[in-house]
Order: structure tokens, then sequence, then C-alpha cells
């Protein structure tokens, strides 16, 4: 048994500093800012031995790669640094089989595998390296796609990941949960090392084989200039685990241990020092239990036990378990993220119907369109006495009418958890309806007018809603029954819909996307402008605070994130109109930021699985 020190001194540090009574925080630098993870010393058991004699003798051509053309893993332990550890040498080199034109960057990749996780290393070599973007693809990076299943569906399901790390260990995730994640990366001679962990969801073992893909985005200046993946030559494994490759397993021999796993706990204690301790009575619960891992030594210990571990991972947990938020705190909407039973089919699925009409263009002409319409499970066209909310709910740039739920037939990950939804009783049955500006004027900007005198009446006579008739009476009459979203593109959509259409809406669910109604990302750089505009046209309209809703969110790593977050600062000044709250009887308007959120469905889809229950009541 061998023993391995990795390097975590800042967390010490600044854990040891930590008051047992605060009333202004911890006043802590967040990860994107603090100093690097390798920096800080943990001493760990690095316990796995080379295997002998080695089960299932793999052969590797040129790039590293088995005879069938996957990545192998060897079992072995390695600590989460930054640094090439010993317990590497016993991995093949991968080297990838797709590189853009023109690129003078290379990598090579490695993968380790134990017990508790999946382990990957990219040597990267580039002499240029940018994080200028504020798209976190494109900054000098390393992504890691994973299905563990190796069931290459094209939907990203339950078990599967998608992130990155950029050169400064800066994360982003697009697909995935954040605990399941842990990264060290710096700058080396020539380029950077990154050293990334994912930690297993289902039990390993040899002869396992997972679904993979890992790129490296190259950047120059705030753009990026090319990419290197190990198997996907089309690019599009982003969204479609079917174009990833595969990662073998190998490796474990009789009586081969996984060293100790102090991960999960160092992922507690840096989401615990990121926390506004300002928004809780009892802050003190958590101090005294973050002191109890420092007075312990449990990360600087080099007998430490993964039952020690464990015991101050568990003690933590309870204690935020039983913080209490202060009044003012408890105004503020907080993300939740969907939980897994969610992301699987119902037993109880709704159905989706498409509905065509023509819509006239600026060529004087008319195009043919479609909307497609989630109907709840047990909807009966028949039966009149039964009546439907409906959500109209827009895609973002690029994408088109099949983008959210797909199209009939299809079962897509929002609609999953609109079924389980429905079924557990979290929302009543409602019908959702997601158009597309593309085509007629295609301008986000005027969709409002084909929404109105042409979606509205269409849909909501066709399928039973609370409105009478197509007349603008009646559907003016029904306005507490209908809601408006969109996601990016969609989300600009939504804020021209509530400018012009609040007399047919009463819900607007406005996700990763500013307003341009001062001009284009105006909510990034005019604001107050914008906020201004937006009380204007409500008040000029006739509605006060409580005659409508507005649910906005965003990821903080979400390229949306610096223009939304301005604007929603900006309109919480307008209390005449917006009064800010999530307890909806106190207010009319309330914000979500995601911590670590891209802009992506993935993360919308959970936005709208927390806005849903707050819609129509």
């Amino acid at each position: 048994m061998t023993r391995t020190r990795m390097w975590l001194k800042p967390i010490l540090v600044t854990m040891a500093v930590i008051p047992l009574v605060c009333t202004s925080g911890f006043g802590f630098r967040s990860p994107v800012s603090a100093a690097p993870m390798h920096h800080t010393k943990i001493v760990v058991n690095n316990a796995s031995k080379i295997p002998s004699p080695e089960p299932g003798k793999v052969s590797y051509d040129q790039n590293g790669f088995d005879a069938n053309g996957r990545m192998v893993a060897q079992f072995g332990s390695p600590v989460i640094d930054g640094n090439n550890d010993k317990v590497w040498s016993k991995a093949k080199a991968v080297t990838p089989k797709h590189v853009s034109d023109n690129l003078d960057t290379s990598v090579e990749f490695k993968a380790l595998w134990d017990d508790h996780a999946l382990y990957i290393l990219a040597e990267v070599k580039d002499k240029d390296l940018s994080a200028q973007s504020v798209t976190p693809y494109m900054q000098d990076s390393v992504e890691v796609f994973l299905d563990e299943n190796n069931n290459k569906t094209q939907e990203y399901g339950v078990d599967d990941l998608h992130y990155r790390v950029n050169y400064e260990n800066f994360q982003s995730i697009d697909n995935g949960k954040p605990e399941q994640i842990y990264s060290s990366a710096k700058k080396v001679q020539g380029g950077y090392v990154v050293e990334t962990r994912i930690a297993h969801q289902s039990k390993p073992e040899n002869g396992k084989v997972m679904g993979i893909e890992l790129q490296v985005n190259d950047a120059k200046g705030s753009e990026r200039i090319g990419t290197i993946n190990v198997f996907d030559s089309t690019g599009t494994a982003w969204n479609d685990t079917g174009k990833f490759g595969e990662v073998l397993l190998t490796g474990k021999s009789k009586g081969d241990i996984s060293g100790v796993n102090p991960y999960n706990l160092l992922n507690l204690v840096k989401h615990t020092i990121k926390m506004d301790f300002n928004l809780y009575k009892n802050a003190n619960v958590v101090q005294e239990a973050m002191m109890k891992v420092v007075s312990e030594h449990v990360l600087d210990n080099h007998k430490i036990t993964q039952e020690q571990i464990d015991q101050q991972y568990t003690a933590l947990q309870n204690a935020i378990g039983k913080l209490e938020m202060t009044d003012e705190a408890a105004n503020e909407k907080y993300f939740e993220a969907v939980p897994n039973e969610y992301r699987v089919q119902s037993e109880k699925p709704g159905t989706i119907q498409s509905v065509t009409y023509k819509a006239p263009n600026l060529v004087n002409g008319m195009d043919d369109k479609r909307v497609n319409v989630y109907l709840p499970y047990g909807y009966d066209s028949s039966d009149k006495t039964k009546k439907y909310n409906v959500l109209y709910l827009m895609h973002g740039g690029g994408e088109n009418v099949d983008t959210i739920f797909g199209g009939p037939g299809q079962s897509k990950e929002l609609k999953i958890i609109i079924d389980n939804m429905i079924a557990k009783g979290d929302i009543e049955p409602l019908i959702v309806v997601t158009p597309s500006f593309y085509g007629g004027t295609n301008d986000t900007a005027t969709f409002h007018e084909e929404l109105i005198n042409i979606v509205l009446p269409l849909v909501e006579t066709e399928f039973n809603t609370y409105t009478e008739s197509a007349s603008r009476d009646d559907l003016k009459a029904a306005r507490a029954h209908r809601a408006f979203g969109g996601f990016s593109m969609g989300s600009v959509t939504t804020w021209y819909t509530f400018i012009n259409g609040l007399d047919y809406f009463k819900y607007f669910m406005p996700l990763s996307g500013d307003s341009w109604v001062v001009g284009q990302t105006g909510g990034g750089s005019k604001p107050v402008e914008t906020a201004e505009y937006l009380a204007k046209a409500a008040k000029d309209a006739g509605y006060g605070p409580k005659d409508f809703y507005v649910f906005s969110a965003t990821g903080s790593a979400d390229t949306a994130y610096p223009n939304l977050k301005p604007q929603i600062d900006a309109m919480k000044q307008f209390t005449n109109t917006f009064v800010y709250s999530s307890d909806l009887t106190k207010g009319n308007f309330y914000f979500i930021v995601a911590d670590g959120g891209t802009h992506a469905w993935s993360w919308v889809n959970q936005y709208i699985y927390d806005i849903l229950p707050d819609l129509f009541q």
C-alpha cells in the first residue's frame, strides 16, 4: 500500500480563519477566483496496486486504442491535484483522432478507474491560453462526455454527463450533477494539465464498457478557433450520446483496493464556503461543523480513514440541513435540481400533436408553419367540462419547433419531467404549446402578432381551454389561464410578448435571455432604461403588480447572465410595477440563479421544473 499527497492548502487556510459568529458572511472568493486547488495539502491513501497478473491482456494500436477502437482505463486511484502521479504510468496514453485544421495544439489523454470513480488526465500542449470569452466552450478547456450505461441514446439521460474544465480549473456543466465532478488544473510549460474525477452512479467492474468522448477547445482571444476530439468527427456529441466512443474498464486483480475518497467532502466544503451566511438566522451551526473539520485535521492527516471522512461529510451535510432562513432571504426563489426519478419515463405519459397553419411573411406571401401541442395523460377531447391552462413555450435561436418536446411520438427530457410532475400531483394537468419564430416575419419583436392573431385562436378553440371562442374579448377574458415563456432567443420573445400581450397573458417565464426593447443586449448595457420601459408598458396597459407575474431564471455560468442579471436588479427598483418575492401573496416577480448553470436545455428544463408549480395560482 502506497501513500500519496494531495495539495489543498487554500481550503484549509480559508477554513481556519472562519469566525464562529459571523454577521457579514464568510467573505470568501468564489472558486473561479480562488487559488488553484492543487496548492493545498491533504494526505490520502493511494491504495491500488499494479495488478499482477493483469486480468484480460490488452493490446493497443499506435494511438493507444484497443483492438475494438476503445480507450482503456486500468485500475488505479490517482490523487486529483493536477500532477502526473506514478499511478498514471499504468494508463495508456491516447492520441485523439480528429483535429481541426491549422491547430498547433495537441493533447494526450489517459484514463484510470477504481470503485469510486473514473479518472481522466489531459496533458495539453498549447502556448496561447485564453479564458477571455464569457462562453465557457470558447475558452481553452477540456470537455468530458460520459454515458455510463453506454446506451447511446440521442437524448442525455440520468446516467449521462457533459462538462468542461478550463485551464484555470473553472468548471461548467451542461448535463449532470456538480457533486459528481472533482477537478484540478494548472498551467505548465507549453500548455496546461487537467485532472478530473467522475463519481460512478452504478457499480464498476472489470469488463464494463462506458460511452465516452473527450474534447479540447482551443481558444485565441475571445474566440474558439478549433477543437480536438477523440472519437466524434461531427462536432455534435454535445447533443447526441450516440456519437460517443467507448472506454473499457479493466486491470483490477484480486486484492486490489481503492484509495480513500475525500472528494465528496471537498466538494461539500467548497459549496459551504460559497454560501452567503447572511441569509440564515443560525449560521453558527454550519460554521461550527466546518471548524470541526479543521480542528480534527480531517483534510490534513496521513492516517485518514474513509470512515472519518464520511463522518465529517454527514455532520456537515446535517448542519446545512438545519439552517433557517431570515425573513428577507425567504423572498428569494432558490434553484432546485430535478430529482432523478422525474427524468424516468412516467407510467402516465402525455401525448404530442402537431397543428399546422399559415403565417404572413415579409414578402407579402404566406409561410407554412406548425406548433406542437402537449396534451396531458387522460386528456379527452370530447369532455368539454374539463378545461386546461395553457403554457406557450418558445425555443432558442437556431432551434426549431421540435427542440423542446420533439414531435408526435417522441419524448424528450422536458416532456418526461412534466409527465412526472402531473402524475405525482406537483402541478395540475396543463397543455403546453411549442411554437417557432422562424417563418412568418422571423422576428422576436413581432412574433406576438402571429401569436395573438393566429396561434391563440387556432389552438385554444381546437383544444379544451378556458376561452369561450376565438374572439379577442374571449381570449382576453381567459388571460389568467395562459402563460408565455422561452429560452434564450425565446426569452427575448417573451419580453416582447410581455410588452405587447399583457391583455392575453398573465404569466411570463423569460429564461436565460434579456429584453432587447431598447437595443440588443439592452438588459446588460442599459438595464435601467430597459426596466423603465417594461414598467411603463405594464402601467400604460392598465396592469398593476397584482395583475401579472414574471418568473425569470438563468445560470451563473450562462452567457445570458451578464445581461439578464443587471436588468432584473433594475426591475427590482420599480416597486410600483414589479414586487420582488418568491411568496406570491406578497409579490409578482422573482429570479432564479443556478450556480454553475450554462446556456443549455438541461438547465432550462430544471428552471421550468422549479417555476411550473407557481403558474396559474
